[in-house]
């Protein structure tokens, strides 16, 4: 007798022990971000947040000129001739810009074309707001031994240097400079050099660049500090003891950088992102024109930045940045100028906080996983991995805040799968263990029902028991009693395994306690019920079915507490011993009443248990009615007692295709037969 399933059995880890897990899931995630293991993957969300944010419009005050590949193509030739870099700080100037970034390399004399040197030089000395780019190289293996090197007290250079003492400053060791009169001209210098990450991906640049006892500023601050002259509303940029601090209007502060001195930009975009722009063939062409007033529209009042966008010729300024796999780099140095304009950089977190974040969140998680079922803990994790990436991208968007994102999304799992890991491996030692306990108690319950049929003159009987658990809760017996009776009983109790396998014994305990006392079936019954139901909980009942038969096999006398109703056959004919009570253990009193029927040769009484027509192939159950038709098709067939129940289980199991059954199943068949003649 099926009964409603209890909720499944959580295997609880304690709290206690899923937080040092978590701790522990936290502890081995920060040692591997200590050694670096995330790095690129940081990188690469770092990106994606990025490209989730989209692109945000430069300050208005900035425009690019591009040196393109409508230009290139205009001149015929490369490289372009110095004179027309001259005309465009010409035009540049004429149009009103505030400061001219030069993001090109004027290296060595033109010894064939002195004039267009000189030409260049006296315009650069002309206008104060041009300022020329420098270019640094580490020592390292790959980078050419042939750069042209200036001494390390060359007093042009030095110039536009700041002395240093122990910042934490990215250090050079090769330069690369304009042609010394060009230099000499130059108000300003900055430059250009930018930072490449393993992954070949621009994000970063170092502020400030030491060569020998000075440190020179990157092109785009330099741009700004020198628009700073007719704008006080732009920053200063100062060298300090403690790094690099940034002046402005609204106060002063130490601008981020790493520990080799450099500061992640803080990326508007790409060229997408400056509005005001125009090739450099176009400017050109409005100031031969005369045409100021479309330069000015371009480039008054704005810090304007030329520098190389052009395809068609080898190009090394290009490469990965977080929008483009292949950004030109002048838009590097733009987007560095946009965020010295806004005072903006982006600060990472330091890694002590990051640690001590990795382990709090570990412990809480792994506590909270503890305590929650498979469903709940996965919602969670799921959760606090979503909770984790949008407060980074948070941080992000609204604060410049970089917070390592890989090592705190992998511990919501992490953890999740530490906790889960012992939960099983607990669940898997408490199934072997209560596997045991089922197999001691499977051998109690087999030696509970009853061994081989007793020889009972006039009758006949064979059982089968299937439980649907190692133990189950149907229970079949016969019994030969003082009086020269036979009993034969079918119980079925509530539920299947465990519980149930106990109220079985106890249900067998009082039948053979009550069974030689009382003088009817009923009577035998109601003393079972007065004991059973003051020791079962409430809920728990058994349907019963007993039957005494008198010496010779033909007079039965039967009491049915609300069980199935078996059947008695007689040739074609079928009669049903239908329950006259309620099942045993409901209540604490109940009249039950006895039948009676005599049995002719040849009778067969089958009884059995409701698991039999519930057996269930594809949620379809065997039935009522096959059941019975089946019972009529196998007792026709004839047979002993053993063969019929043998039949009618293997129809059973040939309808099931495999399934196992998924309540207890009892068959009973008892066949009247002809008693042996008496002794003589």
């Amino acid at each position: 007798m099926a009964a409603p399933s209890a909720a499944p059995q959580v295997h609880r880890v304690p709290r206690s022990r899923g937080a040092l897990l978590g701790l522990a899931a936290a502890a081995a995630l920060a040692l591997l971000s200590v050694l670096g293991a995330f790095e690129t993957f940081d990188a690469q969300v770092a990106d994606l947040r990025y490209q989730m944010r989209g692109i945000v419009p430069a300050p208005d005050a900035i425009a690019m000129i591009e040196l393109d590949d409508a230009t290139v193509s205009s001149y015929g030739k490369w490289p372009l001739p110095r004179e027309t870099y001259a005309l465009l700080i010409e035009a540049l100037h004429a149009g009103g810009a505030r400061a001219i970034g030069m993001d090109f390399a004027f290296m060595g004399r033109i010894e064939a074309d002195s004039v267009a040197d000189e030409l260049l030089t006296a315009v650069t000395a002309a206008h104060p707001e041009v300022v020329h780019a420098i270019g640094f190289l580490p020592s390292a293996p790959g980078y050419p031994n042939d750069v042209e090197n200036a001494s390390l007290t060359d007093p042009d250079l030095i110039r536009h240097g700041r002395p240093v003492g122990r910042q934490r400053l990215v250090i050079a060791s090769h330069v690369t400079l304009p042609y010394p009169e060009l230099l000499a001209a130059a108000d300003a210098v900055g430059h250009w050099a930018v930072s490449v990450d393993p992954d070949g991906t621009t994000r970063s640049l170092p502020l400030f660049v030491r060569y020998g006892d000075f440190a020179y500023p990157a092109l785009s601050i330099r741009m700004v500090e020198t628009a700073s002259r007719t704008d006080p509303r732009l920053p200063q940029f100062e060298l300090a003891r403690d790094g690099v601090w940034m002046h402005s209007r609204t106060g002063d502060r130490r601008v981020p950088t790493d520990e080799f001195g450099q500061t992640s930009i803080v990326f508007s975009g790409d060229a997408r992102a400056f509005p005001h722009h125009a090739s450099m063939l176009q400017v050109l062409q409005w100031w031969a024109a005369g045409d100021t007033a479309s330069i000015a529209a371009v480039v008054r009042g704005r810090l304007v930045l030329a520098g190389l966008t052009t395809e068609q010729e080898a190009n090394p300024d290009r490469g990965p940045t977080p929008f483009s796999r292949a950004t030109p780099l002048v838009y590097v140095h733009a987007n560095a100028i946009a965020a010295a304009m806004q005072g903006r950089f982006l600060t990472s977190l330091p890694a002590w906080v990051l640690f001590v974040v990795l382990l709090l969140a570990g412990a809480l998680l792994g506590a909270l996983y503890a305590g929650m079922h498979l469903g709940a803990s996965t919602a969670l994790a799921f959760g606090a991995g979503v909770l984790i990436a949008a407060t980074n991208y948070g941080l992000f968007v609204w604060s410049d805040i970089h917070m390592p994102a890989v090592a705190l999304l992998l511990l919501p799992p992490l953890s999740w799968s530490a906790v889960e890991g012992l939960r099983r491996r607990n669940s898997e030692r408490l199934a072997l263990a209560r596997a045991k306990e089922l197999d001691v108690a499977r051998n109690i319950q087999q030696k509970l029902l009853p061994d081989a049929p007793p020889a009972f003159a006039g009758l006949e009987m064979f059982g089968l028991n299937v439980p649907a658990d190692a133990v189950g809760g149907d229970y079949y017996d016969w019994l030969v009693l003082d009086s020269g009776q036979l009993a034969v009983v079918v119980g079925d109790v509530t539920g299947h395994g465990i519980p149930a396998a106990i109220l079985m014994a106890h249900l067998r305990a009082s039948l053979h306690a009550e069974v030689d006392r009382a003088e009817s079936t009923a009577g035998v019954i109601t003393s079972m019920n007065r004991v059973l139901s003051r020791a079962t909980e409430p809920g728990r009942f058994a349907t019963f079915f007993l039957a005494r038969f008198e010496p010779g096999g033909r007079e039965l006398r039967y009491c049915n507490a609300g069980h199935n109703p078996p059947f008695l056959l007689r040739g074609e004919e079928l009669q049903e011993l239908a329950a006259n009570g309620i099942p045993i253990a409901m209540f604490d009193s109940f009249p039950w009443d006895e039948g009676h029927t005599t049995l002719q040769t040849g009778d067969v009484l089958v009884l059995y248990s409701d698991g039999v027509p519930e057996w269930e192939r594809d949620r379809e159950m065997f039935g009522e009615e096959r059941w019975r038709s089946t019972v009529r098709a196998e007792v026709a067939r004839g047979g002993s007692a053993r063969d019929m129940a043998g039949r009618l289980l293997a129809v059973l199991r040939d309808f099931a295709q495999g399934e196992s059954n998924s309540d207890d199943v009892t068959i009973v068949v008892v066949r009247a037969v002809a008693a042996d003649p008496a002794p003589e």
